[in-house]
């Protein structure tokens, strides 16, 4: 069913088009992970006929983008997305793009032209080291960024690209981890001296670690960089 949102300008778009800032998505097939989610609504950007689908769940001001590992998809963040959407969040995962940075973009336009008032930013893996990466680009940054075993060795990191960022940082992983151990997490933090780190046992990665045996350690700590992020007036 076609649904009509509001616009940057307070208008109103048809066929379903949702429109904000130059960015426009129109409804797409819903991944099966969540069927049967009440709300969950999948997008594909306008002009995008084969990659990018985002999928939103909840509602409300506070935005979370999950990103996924290189070859992950929509589903990979799923049980978090919807854990998070029934604690009150408005939340997008993502199939990647062609153009994997303007990818994550349009997830956070997305949420912002559904209402959400600051958007946090949670990527596993390559999603988590885009995410870092961005934040050199001071146009349009999120209010948080949890990096989960991000890749130490990908995404041009510099003394300055945390420096200057004043938003909540988390670096998150697991201490055996074949991609991001903690020496290569540990390395990934050099970059960014604000960031909190949290280093959990075993080998898990990325989203992984929230489905292990550490799996309540993990999501203890994704949730108090969470309220961290957001100003408690929005909650």
């Amino acid at each position: 069913m076609a649904e009509n949102r509001r616009s940057a300008e307070g208008g109103t778009t048809e066929k379903g088009t949702i429109a904000v800032r130059e960015f426009s998505a129109t409804p797409d097939r819903l991944p099966s992970c969540f069927h049967g989610v009440k709300g969950a609504t999948a997008y594909r950007p306008t002009g995008s006929s084969r990659d990018g689908r985002l999928v939103t769940l909840g509602t409300g001001p506070r935005g979370v983008v999950f990103a996924p590992i290189s070859w992950g998809d929509a589903c990979e963040w799923a049980a978090e997305a919807k854990r998070l959407a029934a604690d009150g969040y408005h939340v997008v995962t993502l199939d990647w793009g062609a153009d994997r940075r303007r990818t994550i973009s349009d997830a956070t336009r997305l949420l912002r032209s559904r209402g959400a008032k600051d958007v946090a930013w949670v990527g596993g893996c390559m999603g988590g080291t885009l995410m870092l990466g961005m934040l050199t680009d001071r146009t349009d940054r999120p209010a948080g960024v949890a990096g989960i075993s991000p890749l130490a060795s990908l995404g041009g990191y510099s003394a300055g690209n945390g420096s200057s960022y004043d938003g909540e940082l988390l670096l998150l992983g697991t201490a055996e981890d074949p991609l991001s151990d903690e020496k290569r997490l540990r390395e990934v933090a050099d970059s960014f001296p604000k960031a909190e780190v949290t280093v959990l046992p075993g080998k898990r990665h990325a989203a992984e670690i929230f489905a292990g045996p550490h799996g309540t350690a993990a999501r203890r700590s994704l949730d108090g960089f969470l309220d961290r992020t957001f100003d408690p007036a929005d909650s």
